[in-house]
């Protein structure tokens, strides 16, 4: 009696569990599940009506959601994952809605078959290249419609006119699918390649655009000296860069530069390597700078009539030559430059003139005082090489000039200020003038403001020297230098002006035109203006 009641005891507990339960195990589905009117759809033939059977018809077959899962043990478990982590109504919990979206991701295949979509496209990109053979199709419809004379091919030789219009509307959808067009961004490289050149002109594209075509770009040096290169984009996400035919490149001897090699790695074995200690490195930087140009050049001039060096307007060759050495090592800097001038003229029948005749040294040291200004002192000679004539109209020639007759020489000290280095302001409150003539006696000195009885003339007074290089359009260059001298001792008021302003317009790395203006007013060589130009078209070579 014992034993049939503790069976019955087992069969009701068995009987209560199972009626408590909302769904079976081994079934798809839940119970209560509410199934859409279409998955009770007949498949008649075409002329009968669609009806809404039930238990009697043959049903559709259900699609499972997790089809796409191989594993049947892992389906299991997520058919019981679903069932336990079952939402219900006023329930919240992290756990579970973090569990229900994993669940969600892995029943739903249209994100799989999507994300599988995107990697072909990506490694293929079929559907770019198919969107192109489409558009030169209906560019070729197109052709054919507006010249029906023309031949058409052999596979367009049939009446199917509705296709070019089905295919333009399959373009047109495809191309602009939000989808297709997000896609088609992200398929990109995320590196976006851009190539520029001296003139600041450049060109971008993605690295992986899916063409591979070539882009036309030219690479320019400072002079205009140019070579023209193809840009490829290949298929490996890399770009390939070839250089026009018939080029040839000449090779420039660079300095040698000494620097401090760093250690950033150690090999610890064959595959492995670690950050290598930080040391202490002595930095070099470069103390001396020197080099030089030199230059040939054809031009026509005018020269006032009140010049003081002597000559007259012409066409006429000009050698120059300039050479600097500077020296800038911590708060200490020396600058010194040379510049030499020589010009011959012939107009008319006239014998070949001195057109132009000049050496000029400049030396200043500075040290460095606050910021941008530095302790500086400057020495300034000025000068001429040979001998330079007045020629009078039907008179012979008078002597006007000779080496050091006259010469010019400023010394002085003050405050640079340098705010960058194509651009000075030296303030010297302190500053000596000489004015040498070495020869009186062929020379009149009387006509640089010496005495009679003398060849050398001192001044003292304040010195202002300003300095300014810029560049603009790509390649010009406009350089101006304007000194300005006070006698204190003698009409200060009466400041000496020597103003400079050169406009260099490069043709190619040796071919340059240059325009040149030089003005000078001085009490000691006569009240007027004195005023040259020059315009020279020639060749010159740097060092």
């Amino acid at each position: 009696m014992i034993r049939v009641l503790c069976v019955l005891l087992i069969l009701l507990q068995s009987l209560v569990s199972f009626s408590q339960r909302n769904v079976k195990r081994d079934f798809v589905f839940p119970d209560k599940i509410k199934l859409d009117k279409s998955v009770y759809q007949l498949k008649q033939n075409k002329a009968d009506s669609i009806k809404y059977c039930s238990n009697d018809t043959v049903l559709d077959l259900l699609v499972d959601p997790l089809h796409h899962i191989d594993n049947v043990g892992f389906r299991f478990v997520v058919r019981e994952l679903d069932m336990n982590y079952l939402k219900k109504k006023h329930q919240t919990d992290s756990v579970q809605d973090a569990v229900n979206t994993l669940l969600q991701y892995v029943k739903n295949d249209s994100i799989r078959d999507m994300v599988y979509y995107l990697k072909k496209y990506i490694e293929t990109r079929k559907t770019e290249v198919a969107l192109r053979k489409v558009k030169k199709q209906m560019e070729l419809e197109k052709v054919l419609s507006y010249q029906p004379e023309l031949l058409k091919p052999e596979e367009l030789d049939t009446d199917d006119s509705w296709k070019a219009h089905a295919l333009e509307e399959l373009f047109e959808y495809v191309e602009n699918d939000p989808v297709h067009q997000w896609i088609r961004e992200i398929s990109r490289d995320s590196v976006l390649l851009g190539v520029k050149n001296y003139q600041n002109d450049s060109i971008k594209f993605w690295i992986n655009n899916g063409k591979q075509d070539f882009k036309r770009f030219w690479l320019k040096k400072n002079r205009r000296d140019s070579i023209g290169i193809w840009v490829q984009n290949t298929k490996d996400r890399s770009v390939r860069i070839l250089v026009d035919d018939d080029v040839y490149q000449q090779s420039v001897q660079k300095s040698k530069m000494r620097g401090t090699r760093v250690k950033l790695e150690e090999k610890i074995s064959s595959d492995q390597y670690s950050l290598a200690k930080l040391s202490k490195y002595k930095r070099y930087s470069q103390k001396w700078k020197l080099g030089a140009t030199i230059g040939l050049s054809f031009n026509q001039g005018h020269v006032s009539d009140s010049w003081a060096g002597g000559g007259e307007s012409s066409i006429a060759t000009i050698f120059t030559t300039t050479g600097f050495v500077n020296y800038n090592y911590g708060n200490h800097s020396w600058e010194n430059k040379l510049d030499v001038k020589y010009g011959l003229l012939k107009s008319g029948d006239n014998g070949f003139r001195k057109n132009e005749d000049r050496i000029e040294f400049n030396t200043k040291y500075g040290q460095k005082a606050v910021k941008k200004w530095y302790y500086s002192a400057l020495f300034n000679l000025k000068t001429q090489a040979v001998r330079g004539y007045v020629y009078p109209n039907n008179a012979e020639r008078i002597l006007k000039s000779s080496f050091f007759a006259p010469a010019y020489i400023i010394a002085s000290v003050g405050m640079d200020y340098k705010p960058k280095k194509d651009f000075s302001i030296l303030l010297s409150p302190i500053a000596a003038k000489y004015t040498i003539v070495r020869d009186t006696s062929l020379i009149d000195q009387t006509v640089f403001g010496i005495d009679e009885d003398k060849k050398v003339k001192k001044e003292v007074g304040s010195y202002v020297n300003v300095f300014h290089k810029t560049k603009f359009w790509g390649d010009l260059i406009l350089e101006n230098k304007l000194t300005l001298y006070s006698n204190y001792t003698m009409k200060p008021k009466n400041v000496d002006v020597n103003w400079e302003l050169t406009l260099l317009m490069p043709i190619n790395q040796y071919i340059s035109t240059k325009l040149s203006t030089h003005l000078i007013s001085d009490d000691d060589t006569g009240s007027k203006v004195q005023f040259k130009e020059n315009l020279e078209v020639g060749i010159s070579y740097r060092f």
